[in-house]
Parts: C-alpha cells; sequence; structure tokens
C-alpha cells in the first residue's frame, strides 16, 4: 500500500464511492416494498395471461374445498352425520367399545339397567345375535383346531425322527 501510487489511491477511491452508491441505490430499491408489490402483481398478471392454467388450478381448488366445507356442515346437521345419536341399535354401534351414546336404549329400560355395564351386556347381546360375528367366530374355532393337529404332528413327527436317528446310531455304532 505504501507503495501505490496516487492515481492508483485515487482510482481506488472512487471505485469504493461507486460501490457505496450502487449499495445504497440497491438498498433504496429493495426497501420500496409498494413498488416492489406492484412490479410483482403486474409480473404475475403477464405471466396469468399467457397461461391461466395455475389461476384455473387454484380456482378449481378453491371451490373443491369451498364445496367440501359446505358438504360437510351439511351432514354435519343431519342425524346421520352423528354416531352420538344413532337412528338405531346397529352392529356398527354395538361393535363401539363405548356402546350406543345418547341414553340407553328399551331392553336396559325394561331391565332395570344402566351405565356402562349394561352397555356392555347389551354390546355382547347385540353381538350374540349379530350373524356375521356368529360365522366370524366358528370360523375362528376351525382355524384354532386346525392349528392344534397340525403342531400335534408336527411334534409326533420329530419324536419319530429323533427315534429313528437314535436307532440308526445304535446300529452304526
Amino acid at each position: 500500500m505504501a507503495k501505490d501510487s496516487i492515481p492508483e489511491l485515487e482510482l481506488a477511491n472512487v471505485r469504493t464511492r461507486e460501490r457505496l452508491t450502487d449499495s445504497v441505490t440497491e438498498i433504496k430499491r429493495r426497501s420500496d416494498v409498494p413498488a416492489r408489490a406492484r412490479l410483482a402483481v403486474a409480473k404475475t398478471r403477464q405471466r396469468w395471461h399467457r397461461d391461466p392454467t395455475p389461476l384455473v388450478a387454484m380456482g378449481v381448488t378453491a371451490a373443491a374445498g369451498i364445496a367440501a366445507i359446505v358438504l360437510g356442515t351439511r351432514i354435519g346437521r343431519t342425524d346421520a352425520g352423528h354416531l352420538d345419536r344413532p337412528a338405531a341399535s346397529t352392529a356398527f354401534t354395538a361393535l363401539l367399545p363405548f356402546g350406543a351414546r345418547g341414553g340407553f336404549d328399551a331392553d336396559q329400560a325394561k331391565d332395570g339397567r344402566k351405565g356402562r355395564k349394561a352397555r356392555r351386556k347389551a354390546a355382547e347381546e347385540s353381538l350374540e345375535r349379530d350373524p356375521v360375528h356368529k360365522n366370524r367366530v366358528k370360523q375362528r374355532a376351525g382355524i384354532a383346531a386346525v392349528q392344534r393337529r397340525a403342531t400335534k404332528n408336527r411334534k409326533q413327527a420329530a419324536k419319530r425322527s429323533k427315534a429313528a436317528a437314535k436307532a440308526a446310531a445304535k446300529a452304526k455304532g
């Protein structure tokens, strides 16, 4: 730096001032938010005018969202939209862990039962009347029997092969 000539130092000073001026100008431009927003809107409009596909897609998505909200509120206001107040006791309500909510049914009233135990008993009775549940229980019992027989046969085969191996070793040695 000590060996630099005066003209070189002057030139360096000028360049530094120019860089500072450019930086200040850039900072001013970036901090002018309204102008940048207007520019962004203008560019977006141009883009949409050239190709409106994203705009159409956003419109369709918004319409579908609004339709889903409206339909959901309509369904929610009907009796069918509430699991806590079923229209009738069904196999589905019997399978719920808390039973059919919204009070107790006629069977409970006539027996004088109410509460969690009564709901559980009513659910069990409902399952006993359900033919699909009966078939499922029967199928499980059949599968369990087959598995028991298979396990027994496997154990017997293992015993036989062990005995045969012992006999072969005895005959050999």
